[in-house]
């Protein structure tokens, strides 16, 4: 007789069961402070907190905070007025602005939320900013991610019994869920909770409800431009996570959960507050992080400057900068190391490739006060030859290498390396507003003006029309009215 062999979600539906079914019996069993439910969680609040100074701190040395400190007052302002009508207004709440173009948001148990620069461009009051906030506190106070970690922690157990009885491991599919929810979000329901919970909310701290339809709108329109240029470009997409990536702004059940408390709040928008203190916001690259020019890396703080050969894509991340030809069969990664007290760039660069590597080729480099060490570096038990570089420059040391898929092709693209590497010099003074970056700036809106003419003169190189209109929630053919702001790059 065949044996039937239930599906891999029947298992875990049955331990979904088993867990609220038992819950009253298990030490794990907590009120939902914003909902009233019982949710089976493994995590005190104590610990909570503690998860989420952590991980604060963790990603506080991986990410760039930016240094505007009026705006990140301006956003722990907003954020603390949503917080304190929340169901967990005593939490330490903590609200910072990322330093990167992404546009996304995220928060971690305990009240710490991050906002990333890249979305405040294309929000358009601050009562959008609002919703943003609203929708990643109410994760926080319907303790989410705790409930994640508890039914991950939980399903590992149950796994190991459903495995021992069919075969099937339910356990593997189920690991590191606090992690991925965090970034591409919690689930259908759990979404749509924290923006009923968010909307609400909005309402008591006196915005308007409709800002969370208004920012659902305005991100779901983003996510169609960007997988546009995601799949223009070879590469996947990012998007903000949840709801507002994953749904449109015409959504029933969305429409419901705000509707139910925009009926006994209008509230305010503050279009014209939050447009001002946007105002001279970097878009896309910063200068702190550097910016790219043409085929050229600017970088004014670390005064220095770097070419690139023409079909050279440049990618710049916080901690390095990442170039490859188009075809991509080769790439070059610069970063910054760490000082070492007594050691010139040559035996810089020795200590780097150690025994298990070969050197041949070694010369010196001198770019003005900047002193430096080059050579091609190959493991000793074979491999691909590395291109190494080490530079000395105002008191900073940078690492930069060159890579290649097939070792064939080294010699050849070592040549570019080289030029890439020997390119490198301080900063011009004459680049040094082109190493501002492009900035965000209001203009009002006087007859004639059109999104085709404000193209024509945008430093936007692709589409220039059409990302004014994203960023002014006019995508995809809408017109500005005279005498209303206007968000331009400049």
């Amino acid at each position: 007789m065949k044996r039937i062999i239930p599906s891999l979600s029947f298992y875990k539906n049955l331990i979904l069961v088993l867990l609220v079914g038992n819950c009253f019996y298990l030490s794990g069993c907590a009120v939902n402070p914003a909902t009233g439910d019982y949710d089976f969680v493994l995590m005190s609040e104590q610990d909570e907190q503690k998860v989420g100074r952590q991980n604060n701190q963790q990603i506080r040395k991986q990410l760039a905070i930016l240094e505007t400190t009026e705006l990140q007052r301006y956003v722990q302002q907003v954020g603390l007025k949503i917080a304190r009508v929340s169901h967990r207004p005593s939490l330490p709440y903590q609200f910072a602005v990322i330093d990167s173009p992404e546009v996304n948001a995220f928060a971690l148990p305990g009240g710490y939320i991050y906002v990333y620069r890249g979305l405040l461009a294309y929000l358009n009051s601050e009562a959008e900013l609002a919703a943003v906030l609203a929708h990643e506190i109410a994760h926080v106070t319907a303790r989410h991610s705790v409930q994640q970690h508890g039914m991950s922690t939980a399903s590992n157990v149950f796994g190991k019994v459903v495995a021992a009885y069919t075969g099937i491991g339910v356990a593997g599919d189920l690991t590191n869920i606090l992690g991925s929810a965090v970034v591409r979000g919690y689930g259908r329901e759990h979404e749509l909770e924290a923006d009923g919970l968010g909307a609400a909310y909005l309402a008591k701290a006196g915005y308007n409800p409709q800002a969370m339809i208004s920012v659902v709108k305005i991100l779901k329109h983003h996510e169609i431009w960007a997988k546009k240029q995601a799949e223009a470009e070879g590469k996947e997409v990012s998007t903000y996570h949840g709801i507002f990536s994953t749904h449109p702004d015409n959504d029933t059940r969305l429409h419901e959960v705000v509707t139910s408390v925009a009926t006994t709040s209008q509230g305010h928008m503050f279009s014209e507050r939050y447009l001002q203190k946007i105002n001279g916001l970097a878009f896309g690259e910063s200068v702190n992080s550097g910016v790219t020019v043409d085929s050229q890396f600017l970088h004014k703080p670390m005064n220095f400057k770097l070419r690139f050969p023409h079909h050279w894509k440049i990618i710049n991340t916080h901690a390095h900068l990442v170039a490859h030809p188009i075809e991509q069969e080769a790439i070059f990664v610069m970063e910054q190391g760490p000082i070492k007290n007594g050691f010139r760039p040559d035996t810089y660069l020795k200590s780097l490739a150690d025994q298990r590597y070969r050197l041949r080729g070694g010369e010196s480099i001198h770019i003005g006060n900047t002193i430096g060490y080059t050579a091609v570096v190959q493991p000793k038990l074979g491999g691909s030859y590395i291109r190494l570089a080490i530079l000395f420059h105002q008191g900073k040391v940078f690492i930069l290498q060159g890579q290649v898929k097939q070792s064939s092709a080294f010699t050849s693209y070592d040549v570019e390396f080289l030029q890439i590497i020997k390119s490198f010099q301080p900063l011009p003074r004459q680049d040094y507003q082109r190493a501002e970056g492009k900035k965000l700036r209001l203009i009002k809106v006087t007859p004639g003006i059109t999104f085709s003419k404000l193209a024509n003169s945008s430093p936007l190189k692709e589409h220039a029309e059409l990302q004014l209109r994203l960023i002014n929630d006019m995508y995809p053919r809408g017109e500005p009215k005279v005498g209303q702001w206007l968000k331009v790059i400049k």
